[in-house]
């Protein structure tokens, strides 16, 4: 079971570092909620649950863990204010769709928001409507916190 007292502390963290970095207090960010499962069918299971609670999911990805065994990995995404009580509010509602099936809740993280960034300067990975790019489309301009 994951401590959210710890997840809170680190809400905390994450957001202060970015605002002292300069970070945007006033920007929309795109929260990226890292989900796991060494099952794949058992991820896809959190993630139809998450999209049903009214969140984007990305498309799973594989990749091998530090003892070499195959994991799939996706993101439970919004777009909200950066104010730890919304981040809270998002973690006690994922959580336990999360634990149901026994996956890995790592963290979340988002990005760099410049405050002197004209709106059209630059397009993340999820474009200027929100919409996902193909991988190869993407131009990493912003460095993902976390």
């Amino acid at each position: 079971m994951t401590n959210f007292n710890e997840l809170q502390e680190e809400t905390r963290e994450i957001i202060t570092d970015l605002l002292n970095d300069g970070s945007d207090p006033d920007a929309l960010y795109i929260i990226e909620h890292h989900i796991a499962h060494y099952d794949f069918d058992t991820l896809e299971k959190i993630a139809v649950d998450a999209f049903k609670a009214g969140y984007e999911v990305s498309e799973a990805e594989e990749f091998e863990d530090e003892n070499d065994k195959v994991i799939f990995c996706f993101d439970i995404i919004s777009e909200v204010e950066l104010k730890p009580e919304i981040i809270d509010a998002q973690q006690k509602e994922i959580l336990p769709l999360v634990e149901k099936y026994k996956g890995i809740y790592d963290g979340w993280g988002t990005y760099f928001e410049d405050p002197n960034a004209e709106d059209d300067e630059y397009d993340d990975e999820y474009g200027d409507d929100g919409e996902f790019f193909d991988d190869e489309d993407v131009e990493d301009d912003n460095e993902r916190l976390h």
